[in-house]
């Protein structure tokens, strides 16, 4: 779910208690046999200063993959992953890992109901063809959910794949053992402290981007293809791409939940130099019913440009 980006629309909510940090995190440490329990954090750290000036957790994992420097703040704890999935649904539909292999698939046009995109869906794209009668290409679709973070489209393509099943698949293939994707937009981008579905770490979620976009696992056409249309990404002009150095290039995704705040951003930059560098920042808010904030992860874009630039 992408309620930050231009859609006013959270989930339909009722009026939650506040749940303290502490309370949550026991109950993710519980879910996962202690994984997802809060680290000891350095006080006085910059990542600490703005969770204290912004009241949020703060997960950062970022590598320059050249020099191998490294800024690491709660790495390995659990937060949602929301929309940072879809280039991930998107691969495993180029990869071909399909209910009914196709090798057309690309070319194929979607036909979708209006079920498909239910009033309060962030789906901008799919709604807007669906309203004037255009049935998209596949490739069109896979566009939308990466560029535009369109929750139909994704839907969609996981039905293709064979639901989010197949997502948990590629992560592992992808080297990752802590990623569960579990459920479909929008539901999956509510947390639940007590559950590990639908949760990832910084660390675990910056390695499957950088194995996504720079490893071996997938096709050299299908990487990319994936770098394509996240360079072009549209959701995060408030989040990353307003630190980013007029000579780098950024290749990213964004995610936000209806529930505790959660805002993500995660991808590889290059800089002006070629040099890459993976950024997988994620947050949240002990209060199940804060606002989300763009400004930690504009801050978190400017210190990795200043320290691993």
């Amino acid at each position: 779910m992408e309620p930050n980006e231009t859609s006013p629309v959270r989930s339909t909510q009722i009026a939650r208690r506040t749940v303290l940090a502490g309370a949550a995190a026991a109950a993710a440490a519980a879910a996962v046999g202690g994984a997802g329990a809060p680290a000891a954090v350095a006080a006085g750290s910059p990542i600490a200063e703005l969770e204290g000036r912004y009241d949020r957790r703060i997960g950062l994992y970022a590598e320059n993959l050249r020099t191998g420097r490294r800024i690491a703040h709660r790495p390995d704890e659990r937060f949602a992953m929301c929309s940072t999935f879809k280039p991930f649904a998107v691969a495993a539909a180029l990869d071909g890992r399909l209910v009914s292999p196709d090798p057309k698939f690309l070319q194929r046009r979607a036909y979708y109901p209006p079920s498909l995109v239910p009033d309060g869906l962030w789906a901008p794209r799919t709604r807007e063809w669906l309203e004037r009668g255009y049935a998209p290409t596949m490739a069109e679709i896979c566009e939308a959910c990466t560029r535009e973070s369109d929750n139909g489209a994704a839907n969609l393509l996981q039905q293709y794949i064979g639901g989010p099943g197949a997502v948990t698949r590629l992560y592992r293939d992808l080297g990752d053992r802590v990623s569960v994707l579990e459920r479909w937009e929008p539901e999956m981008s509510d947390w639940d402290p007590s559950s590990i579905r639908d949760t990832s770490t910084p660390r675990a979620m910056g390695n499957n981007y950088r194995e996504l976009l720079l490893g071996r696992t997938l096709r050299r056409r299908i990487r990319d293809q994936l770098t394509e249309w996240l360079l072009g990404n549209l959701t995060s002009d408030n989040t990353f791409r307003k630190e980013l150095p007029v000579d780098w290039r950024l290749a990213d995704k964004t995610g936000s939940g209806g529930d505790y705040a959660t805002r993500n951003n995660i991808g590889i930059a290059w800089t002006g130099t070629g040099v890459p560098i993976v950024i997988s920042a994620m947050t949240s808010s002990s209060d199940i019913d804060a606002e989300t904030l763009d400004a930690p992860l504009v801050d978190i874009m400017r210190l990795v440009v200043r320290e691993l630039g």
